[in-house]
């Protein structure tokens, strides 16, 4: 406009002004390619090297070097100068530039024959920016989505260039600059192991295959030792202290972090390892590297930890693992970790290994219990997280599972209170069928002192907890028989302190609990008159045709009828009449027996019903 003051450009002027400017930018690559292809100096080549990546981070003119014959350019020259490191940096810096701002343009320079040039520096394992440069390209490599650049990569002997670079890098002192190429080295690892372009026809196997040949095993355990000895944080030594009092981390501290650097990617790799290739779960197990990796993982960082554990952990459903787990250290080693501050970031993983132990062998579970009670209290704490559903599971499992080890380990779960929370898992649906038989192996194999006691006075709840699943277990289900069975056994074991217990805690609690179960046997056992009529017409046959509902209410197995009227025996002695509802309760429980004596089908529950008959006429 004609109003614009002097000299103000047009929006024309900035548009043929930007145009200029590209097309200077090109002729200036165009001319730093020339010169780069021409160069016969090692000198030169670096001085157009950095020219070409000043332009490139400033994003200029990456579309006029992004072309097929400039790239092959720099692999011509780097094959011509690979020989220099300062060159040979240099190149591969740019390399690295271009892939990381067209991804595809990583397999352009596989496809002009860069790997070959590439995979000897790594192999050679000089510390030095050329081996970081040389590594970040073939992580770079593996992290893109195009199968060809992994195909070639596998092909040349990329797999064994790395683990050659680690175990050349391992055997080198413990230092800042080693540990971070040594850290760069097992990331490149874990990006192929884990690369989304793996070829679909290359087996898990032939990876570990691979990787056993390349003796990846062997470098782990070596580093772990190593790494794991250096791994010492700089707060536990007085003497070290950050350089000049200022907020920058000093040598010391920065040496630290560069060996839990180390310590981290080393963990991922063995957790990917052992998720992902089976075919290594035994030689991980053979070759000592477990030992190496406990020895010093309290001083892990927690990452590396978790990393750990969570490989440990996978590792333990192979049931030929769990006795190398043991011979390593994993309780003393679940002790230590579970006791940390940082506990809480994976005391899940740490449980689980050990229930995975636990439960395929009961000399496990009593060297737990009795060598390391501390897991048995950690679990009791774990089987109440409510907030942690899964770390809940694995600590009731865990201590449903002790009580059935023998005395010893049902010694350590009375001290941690575990009875009673057996007890309460009774009432959940979920739980009820394995705290059912936890609680009566507890009761048949164990004496009588192991039981925790239920004779004081505050015992009568504790009675009736044990007593309601009896009133409302399904009669269809085989729970209710065993569970009636293994409160027969409880309540044997405490004849007769059970109704003093019962009677301290209240009037006539112990009749009614012994009324509750009487009126549960009749109710679940068809017994009534009306019922009878229709199932017995006569005292000498059965009546099949019988309404389905009366059948249906017949359904309690003789079996457990027979535990029912056992049980309401030896209960009886201790029963009392202290009202006139309660003497009309007992009229009408001797007419049933004495029913159930002439005519229910099994001979033995004929014969207890008898017996309660006589024993209720006496009352």
């Amino acid at each position: 406009p004609r109003d614009l003051p002097h000299g103000f450009p047009s929006r024309a002027s900035e548009e043929r002004l930007r145009r200029e400017t590209e097309l200077r930018w090109v002729q200036d690559i165009a001319t730093i390619m020339a010169q780069l292809r021409a160069a016969t100096q090692d000198e030169v080549v670096v001085f157009q090297c950095q020219q070409l990546v000043a332009l490139l981070r400033e994003g200029r003119g990456v579309f006029s070097v992004s072309q097929d014959w400039r790239m092959r350019a720099i692999v011509d020259a780097l094959r011509t100068h690979g020989g220099s490191a300062s060159a040979s940096k240099h190149l591969l810096m740019l390399v690295n530039r271009l892939c990381h701002m067209d991804a595809r343009n990583s397999r352009i320079f596989s496809l002009h024959g860069i790997l070959p040039l590439v995979l000897p520096i790594v192999q050679r394992a000089r510390c030095g920016e050329v081996l970081a440069e040389a590594v970040n390209f073939i992580g770079r490599l593996c992290r893109a989505e195009d199968a060809a650049p992994v195909q070639m990569l596998l092909a040349c002997g990329g797999v064994e260039a790395l683990c050659a670079a680690a175990a050349a890098l391992v055997e080198q002192d413990v230092g800042l600059p080693v540990a971070a190429q040594l850290s760069r080295v097992i990331t490149a690892l874990i990006s192929l192991l884990i690369s989304k372009a793996m070829p679909p026809d290359m087996a898990a196997a032939d990876i570990g295959d691979v990787l056993a040949q390349a003796r990846i095993i062997s470098v782990l355990v070596r580093l772990f030792a190593k790494y794991g000895e250096a791994c010492q944080s700089p707060s536990a030594s007085p003497s070290v202290q950050s350089s000049g009092g200022s907020d920058a981390p000093g040598p010391a501290e920065r040496m630290y972090h560069g060996v839990c650097d180390v310590l981290m990617v080393a963990s991922r790799l063995l957790n990917e390892l052992v998720r992902r290739l089976d075919a290594l779960q035994d030689a991980v197990c053979e070759s000592g590297l477990l030992g190496a990796v406990f020895q010093y993982v309290g001083r892990y960082p927690r990452k590396a930890v978790v990393l750990v554990i969570h490989g440990v952990r996978h590792l333990s459903k192979n049931p030929a693992s769990l006795d190398v787990l043991e011979r390593a250290g994993i309780f003393p080693v679940s002790v230590s970790l579970l006791r940390s501050p940082s506990a809480q970031a994976y005391r899940e993983y740490v449980m689980a290994t050990v229930l995975r132990l636990c439960s395929s062998s009961l000399e496990r579970q009593l060297t737990m219990a009795t060598q390391h009670p501390f897991l048995v209290s950690a679990a009791m704490e774990c089987a109440q997280a409510k907030e942690a559903p899964t770390l809940s599971k694995c600590g009731r499992l865990l201590i449903l599972g002790l009580a059935s080890g023998g005395p010893q380990c049902c010694r350590v779960l009375k001290d941690v209170a575990a009875f009673e929370l057996v007890v309460k898992l009774i009432s959940r649906e979920r739980w009820c069928g394995m705290a059912i038989r936890a609680l009566l192996e507890w009761t048949r194999t164990v004496p009588s002192e192991i039981v925790p006691t239920l004779t004081d006075g505050a015992a009568a709840a504790g009675w009736g907890e044990l007593a309601r699943p009896l009133l409302s277990l399904s009669t269809s289900s085989t729970t209710l028989d065993m569970y009636a069975a293994t409160f027969y056994s409880l309540v044997r074991l405490y004849v007769p302190a059970f109704p003093r217990a019962c009677m301290g805690a209240g009037e006539a609690t112990s009749d009614c609990i012994w009324v509750m179960l009487m009126d549960r046997y009749l109710d679940c056992s068809g017994l009534s008159d009306r019922d009878h009529r229709a199932l017995y017409p006569s005292d000498d046959g059965y009546n099949a045709n019988a309404r389905p509902e009366v059948v249906a209410a017949n359904h309690m197995n003789a079996t457990t009828r027979l535990t029912f009227l056992n049980l309401l025996l030896v209960l009886q002695p201790h029963l009392r009449v202290t009202s006139a509802e309660m003497r009309r309760r007992i009229d009408h429980y001797y007419a049933e027996m004495v029913m159930s004596s002439k005519l229910d089908a099994a001979l033995p529950v004929r014969k207890a019903s008898l017996e309660l008959s006589l024993a209720l006429e006496r009352v």
